[in-house]
């Protein structure tokens, strides 16, 4: 059965009991809710983000990079849900059997069970949002040590965290798609590049006046021990070929379950 089935049946004018369960059955499963024209297809989502980290990360493009990681989130959740509905129709035709309907073997049954761990879950979303919070952080990093770049900081800031300028009301998908508690996460690590200029620019105060300029050169915040000693504080160890790979994988767990679902499905779908 397919997308096939799906338009010959939606063509009559009524419907049979039978026919009405099986409409709503290739509907949850093949067209997620909410998703019709509503997100581009995944792969394109993915060529996109390719595209920004490599071959270096573009950090004008952070915003977008951040709202299209949102995009590839709702895909796992679309995902997730047709994982579940795989689920309750199989319980469904097995109270139910109908020789047109092929359903799942159990190793296969068992398959979609582990997609659907609440750890490995879990552990994806935290995943997510780890993404978020240092691709935040990397990038304040970054255009408080490029002087080329620096002016932009405020507006980038601005983006990041609207509430801190008194704006409630941010289009960016990365915050519409938080809970409470990731958004009070969100809010530290603002909290966090905010401790980190205040202490960065007294840093840099004290050198300018130690060293006689008015501006420090961009090398100067590899080379100096105290400023790297507030980086760490603030970054920790964490470089950007660390975010390429935490993005990378992210996109590549996702990918992966989206794969496995088809696989698992392809034949077997009500």
């Amino acid at each position: 059965m397919g997308l096939e089935e799906l338009e010959m049946l939606l063509r009559k004018a009524d419907h049979t009991e039978e026919e009405h369960t099986k409409i709503l059955a290739l509907i949850d499963l093949r067209v997620p809710r909410g998703s019709v024209d509503a997100e581009p297809p995944l792969d394109s989502l993915l060529y996109v983000v390719q595209g920004i980290l490599h071959p270096t990360l573009s950090f004008n493009h952070i915003p977008d990079l951040l709202d299209i990681l949102s995009q590839v989130e709702r895909a796992r959740e679309f995902f997730r849900e047709h994982a579940k509905w795989a689920l309750i129709w199989q319980r469904f035709y097995e109270t139910r059997p109908s020789q047109k309907v092929r359903v799942l073997r159990k190793s296969d049954k068992d398959a979609i069970k582990k997609l659907l761990k609440p750890e490995r879950l879990d552990a994806t979303r935290r995943m997510f949002i780890c993404v978020l919070e240092q691709t935040i952080r990397m990038h304040v990093l970054h255009l408080w040590t490029h002087a080329e770049d620096s002016y932009l900081l405020h507006h980038y800031l601005r983006i990041y965290f609207p509430w801190a300028h008194g704006k409630h009301d941010s289009q960016r998908l990365y915050h519409l798609s938080l809970t409470p508690e990731e958004q009070a996460r969100l809010a530290e690590a603002g909290m966090s590049c905010f401790r980190f200029m205040r202490d960065a620019k007294l840093w840099e105060e004290r050198r300018l006046r130690d060293l006689g300029v008015s501006l420090l050169p961009d090398s100067h915040y590899d080379d100096d021990q105290s400023f790297q000693a507030l980086k760490f504080k603030f970054v920790g160890n964490l470089e950007i070929t660390d975010i390429v790979g935490s993005i990378s994988l992210y996109i590549k767990k996702v990918q992966g379950m989206g794969q496995r679902l088809e696989s698992l499905l392809a034949h077997h779908v009500p």
